[in-house]
Parts: C-alpha cells; sequence; structure tokens
C-alpha cells in the first residue's frame, strides 16, 4: 500500500485517533513510508513489522514510538534504519524486539518493567545495552542465537533478571556462513535467577557447537531449582549424530535433584 503524501499523511492518520488501542503496521515492498511514528497515548497493544522494505541508502528510515501506556509491543526490522522511543512504557508486560540497527538501548530500555522478553538483536561486544537497568520483573526470556555475541547479551540479562523462571534459546534466523561464531568464557559468579528462581530450560534447535555445549552445561550445573529441562536437537542431524549428541548430554552435571531432562528432534 502507498499513502498520499508517504510519512506525513500516515502520521495524521494514525494521530487522529484518540482512544486507540490496537495497532499492526506491515510494511511491504517498495512502500512510501520511511519513517514509521507511532504517537498514540492510548495504544495497548502494538505490531510493527518492517520484516520486507525497499531502503534507500540516501533516505533515513526507521521508526518513532510514543506510546505510555503500552502493554504488548512486537517489532521485528530487519533495516537499518534508526529506531526512537520517546516515551516509558511503566504499563509493557510483554514485548518481542527482533532488529537489524546496533543501537539498541532506548529499545531495550523501555522494557525493562516486562515480564515476557523475546530478543533478536544484532550484538557485539560493545552491545547497545541499557547500562545500570535491571529487569526485575522478567520471569520469562527468550533469545535468538543467531548473532555472534548472543551470549555476550545472555549473560547479561542473566545477571540483571534476578526473578527469571524460564529462559527458551532458541536459532529462528538462518546463521549466515561468513559469520564467526562465539566463544565461550566461564563467568567469575552464577547469576541471582540460576541459584534462586530459574526453574524451566528450553533450547530449540539445538546444533551442539562447541559454545552451545558449554552454556548448556553452565545453566544445568548452576540451576538449583530446574524443575524441567528440554533440549531440541536441530532437525539437519541425522540420526546417529542425534544418538550421540543426545548420549553427550544426559552425562552433563545437573544441580537440581528434581529436573527432568528431555530430548527431542
Amino acid at each position: 500500500m502507498k499513502y498520499p503524501g508517504g510519512d506525513e499523511f500516515f502520521n495524521t492518520l494514525i494521530s487522529s485517533c484518540p482512544i486507540l488501542e490496537d495497532l499492526v503496521v506491515k510494511q511491504i515492498l517498495n512502500d512510501n513510508l520511511a519513517i514509521v511514528t507511532v504517537r498514540v497515548p492510548s495504544l495497548k497493544r502494538l505490531v510493527l513489522n518492517q520484516e520486507v522494505k525497499n531502503v534507500v541508502k540516501s533516505i533515513a528510515n526507521g521508526f518513532v514510538i510514543n506510546t505510555p501506556a503500552l502493554e504488548c509491543m512486537n517489532i521485528v526490522d530487519f533495516s537499518t534504519g534508526c529506531n526512537i522511543v520517546e516515551s516509558d512504557m511503566p504499563n509493557i508486560v510483554k514485548a518481542k524486539v527482533d532488529i537489524f540497527h546496533p543501537r539498541t538501548e532506548q529499545l531495550l530500555g523501555s522494557t525493562t518493567l516486562a515480564k515476557y522478553l523475546h530478543l533478536c538483536l544484532p550484538t557485539s561486544k560493545n552491545v547497545s545495552y541499557p547500562a545500570g537497568n535491571i529487569f526485575n520483573r522478567l520471569v520469562h526470556l527468550r533469545l535468538c542465537t543467531c548473532e555472534t555475541e548472543w551470549i555476550n547479551l545472555l549473560m547479561r540479562l542473566l545477571r540483571n533478571s534476578p526473578s527469571l523462571r524460564v529462559l527458551e534459546i532458541e536459532q529462528v534466523h538462518y546463521l549466515r556462513y561468513y559469520q564467526p561464531r562465539p566463544c565461550w568464557s566461564e563467568p567469575s559468579s552464577i547469576p541471582e535467577c540460576l541459584t534462586h528462581n530459574l526453574e524451566t530450560f528450553k533450547w530449540e534447535h539445538y546444533y551442539g557447537a562447541e559454545e552451545e555445549k558449554e552454556v548448556a552445561a553452565f545453566i544445568l550445573r548452576s540451576s538449583i531449582c530446574l524443575k524441567k529441562a528440554t533440549i531440541i536437537l536441530h532437525r539437519s542431524i541425522v540420526h546417529d549424530e542425534k544418538l550421540e549428541m543426545n548420549k553427550e548430554l544426559s552425562l552433563l552435571p545437573i544441580c537440581s535433584p528434581i529436573c527432568q531432562l528431555a530430548f527431542s528432534g
């Protein structure tokens, strides 16, 4: 769809809905929106999908959000445009953030009060992470492993999420063949959520790479309250390899005496 007047028309349309609570914006290839601006004080649920977009390098693109009443947010943005959050979100409960832009501190900072968080970020050793923020309410974290420094982000989130009860790790997107994989470094201390609260651990599309083995082993041997751990092997792994990997995983030390370890795939 192309809007008459592009950004200006869209922004006027959205801002003219003073009691709007639900908004879904899905951009298509070659539409004429560059910066999607959502300034709606009443909005409670937002889906913003820029998964397919024709990006012209000389033209700014991205999104601006000002939604102080927001409760649920789902943002997928595969452009490299800017993202700006103009307001706090004190009512946020559930947030999914899947973006390519490396500047993520504003967006992540707006989700610190969420209970459920699903993240896939272009992380690096200098990841744009909101300094000093603690995810005190976070009980369910889902994290994608497709980017190089995902372990760095995982460990920071574990350290800053003391109430976490459910941890899911998955590979949502295809790995790029030229992309280096992360290295595991044993942390100097065990995150509080592992010693006090984590009950459920699930890993989907597990490949058995060395760094994956190290992370899985660390979580299993450190999670005192763990009740169930499920590891689902990637469908591309052949049968004999799956048997060997299941055997290897079953021999890992498990701290919790009540933990049930299950395999699938």
